[in-house]
């Protein structure tokens, strides 16, 4: 059962949006039991502190520009850029400039 702002089979764009939904606010687009998708929007000089989250992620780079610290990698993201973290690895980031991403991240399952 989605919880988001989207319902299954429903298509939006990801610049234009859908009514009530902000071009300049970060949201959840979706989120159920299996995943959860985020349209983030990051201020330019927006710092995010280091953490992890349980399940793989990926982050596609819609605006603007980031960069990822990922151990002792710095990756840096512009528009159309993609990338993967496994789960459980820590990242940081920072908004070089004002950027929106869309985050998917996939929960690890309870079941067996």
């Amino acid at each position: 059962m989605s919880k988001g702002h989207v319902e299954s089979g429903e298509i939006i764009n990801l610049k234009t949006l859908k009514d009530g939904m902000s071009e300049h606010s970060t949201f959840a687009l979706v989120k159920t039991e299996d995943m959860e998708v985020i349209r983030m929007v990051l201020p330019r000089g927006r710092d995010v502190m280091e953490h992890s989250v349980e399940g793989e992620i990926s982050v596609q780079c819609l605006k603007g520009n980031v960069i990822f610290h990922v151990g002792d990698d710095a990756i840096e993201l512009s528009e159309d850029d993609w990338f993967y973290l496994k789960g459980g690895e820590p990242y940081a980031f920072h908004a070089k400039e004002e950027t929106v991403l869309l985050v998917t991240i996939l929960f690890i399952s309870q079941s067996i």
